[in-house]
């Protein structure tokens, strides 16, 4: 029989099971799991009564808060489909992404009650202010107390094979595509991820520092499955959240590498009590064996890697804490340059041009197979087609390798630049600097950067006679992305390296940047 576990089963599981520990810290008060569930169903009630329907998109645009968890269990637990934009997004990219969707109603964080007014989203019918209502917005908090009529019955409960999230990811055309996941798919994610995890226990307190939109955001269903309780930090101040691990016994911390590297410069400053700690989960790329051994000594034996994509959502491959720790003085063991060991419940292959299995140690796209690949892309039948096989293998667009079980990722076959934790794809930055007319060609690509892992740089190629300073080109990126996708360092050049074909040599000008950088 096909496994009937959804999300929203494991949500409300919670609910009755931990009816009396601790799940949600909001400000000073502590909600117990009985209590987040009566205020999840409330939540839920309270979009049915608004007229939305189970299916029906609903966005939550927000900065990391309480209010944020209550809406997206709601989403889960409701049937809704989860819709989480970076709260940090232009708002031309955000009403981008919800008109692609048609998103019937969001939750916003009094930021973005602003900021959505000021944008064309036809198909949002209900705007919801997280927390108490503002701003002539109803808010979470009111919808929460919507009474219940009665528990869902058989046939409201969401099914194994129901959509509950859109991930938005731009790839290599720089337009949005929202990879659909299952209630089924997200299941797959948490049990994958409680292998990989140190055991979750019900005294674990996980803080989030990380969004909730993304990466914070893919960890804790997976505590709330096991009762945990969750303490929310916003913004990220290293300072603060140390200060809560100390004050509020943190075991669990979802990170991405940035903000590792800061929680070590922050603790290696002071004395911090930071002994609670069983686990710092960390994604988006490995942390370089000089960080990590500082970041041991600091924190412990702690850390744990996850490797996944918004397609194929991790962990894919984990890096242990076991498999982290070396001796200090030692040299660092070649597996922290890994992503880790393949999961258990994942099949990973490495394939030639030809889609033929390669030889251990040699170097092809990754491909994956198993419960928590994305069903297809929303709408992009196309573009669908050309990541996801008949057989259920998916293609991940990564180049990687296989070496005594670990996987090494060698490069970005889709050219993704990881800054600060964020993904970020060259040509929705090409597109935005290409819109100046001075501008003749232009090439985006990644370098290493000590502080955000990679830096975004900007080779671009002036129309003859045009006058256009790096200012213009970084001005018109914020004109039309977030700040995080701006270049933070442009040069001029006369041309760009090209094959004898035409295609442009992307490596090459990333290579030339990387030596110019190293030599000034």
């Amino acid at each position: 029989m096909t496994s009937q576990v959804t999300v929203a089963s494991l949500m409300t599981t919670a609910y009755r099971n931990y009816a009396d520990r601790p799940a949600l810290v909001d400000g000073e008060q502590v909600r117990s799991y009985r209590e987040l569930g009566e205020r999840v169903r409330g939540i839920v009630a309270g979009l049915r009564e608004l007229g939305i329907r189970p299916g029906d998109r609903v966005a939550i645009i927000s900065a990391n808060s309480a209010a944020f968890i209550e809406a997206s269990q709601a989403l889960f637990v409701g049937g809704f489909v989860r819709v989480t934009p970076s709260n940090r997004l232009h708002e031309l990219e955000v009403q981008e992404l919800l008109n692609d969707c048609r998103a019937r109603a969001a939750f916003v964080d009094a930021d973005w009650s602003e900021r959505l007014r000021r944008i064309d989203v036809p198909t949002v019918e209900h705007v919801v202010a997280l927390g108490p209502g503002a701003d002539g917005l109803p808010g979470s908090d009111e919808l929460a107390t919507t009474q219940v009529a009665a528990a869902p019955t058989g046939e409201e409960q969401p099914r194994p094979d129901d959509l509950c999230a859109l991930l938005y990811t731009s790839g290599t055309t720089g337009k949005p595509k929202g990879a659909m996941l299952t209630q089924a798919n997200w299941a797959a994610m948490i049990r994958n991820s409680l292998v990989e995890l140190p055991p979750a226990e019900v005294d674990d307190v996980v803080l989030h520092v990380a969004p909730l939109s993304h990466f914070s955001g893919y960890v804790e269903p997976t505590y709330t499955a096991r009762g945990a309780c969750h303490v929310v930090a916003a913004p990220f101040v290293p300072a603060e959240a140390l200060r809560l691990i100390a004050e509020r016994a943190v075991t669990v911390v979802p990170a991405v590498p940035t903000m590792v590297n800061m929680l070590v410069q922050e603790a290696e400053s002071g004395p911090y009590d930071v002994s609670s700690l069983r686990a710092v989960v960390y994604g988006g790329s490995s942390i370089a064996p000089a960080r990590l051994a500082r970041a041991i000594t600091a924190f412990g034996d702690v850390f744990v890697q996850f490797f996944g994509l918004s397609e194929t959502p991790m962990p894919l491959t984990a890096l242990s804490s076991r498999e982290h720790a070396f001796a200090r003085g030692e040299a660092a063991p070649k597996r922290l340059a890994s992503a880790g060991r393949v999961s258990p419940f994942v099949e990973l292959q490495i394939r030639d041009d030809e889609g033929r299995e390669v030889e251990p140690g040699q170097v092809g796209e990754i491909v994956v197979r198993g419960d928590n690949v994305m069903v297809g892309y929303w709408e992009r039948p196309e573009q669908t087609a050309a990541v996801l096989r008949a057989d259920g293998w998916a293609a991940t667009g990564d180049l990687g390798r296989l070496e005594d079980g670990y996987l090494y990722i060698v490069d970005r076959k889709k050219d993704l630049i990881i800054t600060g934790g964020y993904n970020v794809y060259p040509n929705e930055v090409e597109n935005a600097i290409a819109t100046l007319p001075e501008v003749d060609e232009v090439v985006v690509v990644g370098v290493p950067d000590e502080t955000w892992g990679e830096g975004i740089h900007a080779a671009v190629v002036r129309r003859p006679g045009a006058q256009l300073s790096e200012r213009d080109v970084v001005d018109a990126c914020l004109q039309q992305l977030a700040p995080y996708k701006k270049p933070r360092s442009v040069s001029f050049v006369d041309s760009l390296p090209r094959t004898g074909s035409g295609k442009l040599k992307r490596r090459e000008v990333r290579d030339q940047v990387v030596v110019s950088v190293s030599t000034a």
